[in-house]
């Protein structure tokens, strides 16, 4: 038996229209989602971009950092804060160890001035810096504070304020380096030949003297 057949009923406007819309829609999606994902490849490019141009921080340029030794006469008041900011932190934290004494003479030594003031900056970039971190800390007590320690002992052995007065053994001098006039032969002859040139009868007296008084302050 065949069925029978009429004819097909004629869809409705509204649906019509409605599934326009809605593959309208899912063309507009599906364009959307492209340029999202063209946007999010050029921010991509652009941070790569970015990042070449700006100095990182190995690049950047380093910070200088005072030095007690390396102070000149126009940083007379950054001296004086230094000095300032020592004393205080000498007696708040290197002082509480029971190992890390003090002649009343430290501040007379130069070289002991500078390994205090190193120590005290190590000491708070460790604690307080911007890169704080306990293995900074354990560095600082196990390896940094017991090397200046050892080391202050040997520069200022066994010294006292009175062996500073004029006269004594730890008078202060106003140190020189050796043969300094020397140094422009050295360098043409080093430049020229990868050698050292003879000395000269005046640098070798000049030698003898800087040798002996050398010596003389040693003993």
């Amino acid at each position: 038996m065949i069925a029978a057949t009429g004819p097909r009923p004629v869809p409705d406007p509204r649906t019509v229209a409605l599934a326009r819309d809605v593959e309208r829609l899912a063309r507009h999606v599906a364009d959307l989602d492209q340029r999202q994902a063209d946007l999010d490849e050029l921010v991509r490019r652009m941070a790569e971009d970015l990042a070449l141009l700006l100095p990182s921080e190995e690049d950047a340029e380093p910070r200088a950092l005072p030095s007690w030794l390396a102070t000149v006469d126009r940083e007379r008041a950054r001296a004086r804060a230094m000095l300032a900011d020592l004393a205080d932190w000498l007696g708040a934290v290197y002082l509480r160890y029971p190992d890390a004494a003090l002649p009343s003479c430290w501040a007379w030594h130069p070289a002991a001035v500078e390994e205090l003031w190193w120590l005290r900056q190590a000491h708070h970039d460790a604690f307080a810096g911007p890169r704080a971190c306990w293995r900074d800390v354990a560095d600082w007590h196990d390896r940094l504070r017991p090397g200046v320690v050892h080391r202050l002992a040997r520069i200022t052995n066994g010294c006292e304020l009175a062996l500073h007065a004029p006269g004594a053994r730890h008078a202060p001098a106003v140190p020189s380096v050796p043969l300094a006039g020397a140094m422009d032969a050295v360098a043409e002859r080093w430049a020229t030949a990868r050698d050292a040139p003879q000395p000269t009868k005046a640098q070798l007296a000049e030698a003898t003297r800087h040798d002996t008084e050398t010596h003389q302050r040693q003993r």
